[in-house]
């Protein structure tokens, strides 16, 4: 297990598309924090700019900034970069050279697995850095102070925790899928909201309308939207906090023995 857990870490950061997504993404993250100026005045109907200095602007607010795109986009990009990383060693014919050297393909998943869970945390902390980065440049370093840990650090964590148990889902679509393309596809649709909404949508009126469960809401059972729901909302409440573990669980657990199972009892051709 830890050679081949050693061994896709080498992958991951030999991967071309690793780089790729990365600088993309901190492309997206530095566009949106370098553009807080126009986007406020945009937003405030404000002729003439802003001074953001002046308000009190500084690096802590570049983070502000950067993390909502963060959260918008991170998960796509990670989620197209795992299904890269999966479905093109079954192309290029390693998994197959793997199978034939009797590897365990229970082994090949997880190690897979918790290569991909590596990429939100490098992914998140870069963003971080280059939103700082930026917002030190326009307008201050600024001090860090407790209230920080509250306000960033901490949905901080739980938010790079969010995306690590997510990527258990990308990895079980690339694997049961196998396509490169297709896989990219669905990971998309999923990771951006749009096959989970329609099909919120459609759980929501089977629930209300024929069995007449008015007050469930199944949106918030969804992992892809758990920051537009709480993110608003720190501190948690007790319901909030005791809801989570056991949802992080199901999304990292159910959907790890769903590929891992598919993906053993597959011939690899």
């Amino acid at each position: 297990m830890i050679g081949m857990l050693k061994s896709e870490i080498y992958k991951l950061f030999t991967r071309r598309s690793f780089y790729v997504c990365g600088i993309i993404l901190l492309a997206l993250v530095a566009i949106n924090v370098w553009t807080t100026e126009a986007q406020l005045c945009y937003d405030y109907h404000i002729d003439g700019g802003l001074d953001l200095k002046k308000f009190g602007f500084s690096g802590i607010d570049g983070i502000m900034q950067g993390l909502p795109l963060l959260a918008k986009w991170g998960a796509t990009i990670i989620s197209i970069f795992s299904s890269t990383f999966v479905c093109s060693e079954f192309s290029s014919g390693m998994v197959k050279n793997f199978a034939v050297r009797g590897k365990n393909k229970f082994i090949m998943y997880f190690s897979k697995l918790i290569a991909c869970l590596f990429v939100p945390i490098i992914y998140t902390l870069l963003s971080v850095l280059v939103s700082y980065a930026i917002g030190a440049f326009l307008w201050s370093p600024g001090e860090w102070k407790d209230v920080y840990v509250n306000s960033i650090l901490i949905p901080l964590g739980f938010f790079t925790l969010v995306q690590m148990v997510f990527q258990s889902l990308s990895v079980m679509i690339s694997y049961v899928i196998v396509s490169s393309g297709w896989s990219s596809g669905i990971n998309f649709g999923v990771s951006s909201n749009i096959l989970p909404l329609l099909a919120i949508s459609g759980i929501g009126f089977v629930l209300q309308n024929w069995f007449g469960l008015k007050d469930v809401s199944v949106s918030k059972y969804w992992l892809g939207s758990f920051f537009e729901i709480y993110a608003a909302r720190w501190p948690f409440e007790d319901e909030i906090i005791f809801v989570l573990p056991w949802l992080f669980l199901a999304y990292l657990v159910v959907p790890s023995l769903i590929g891992s199972i598919v993906f053993s009892r597959r011939e690899v051709k």
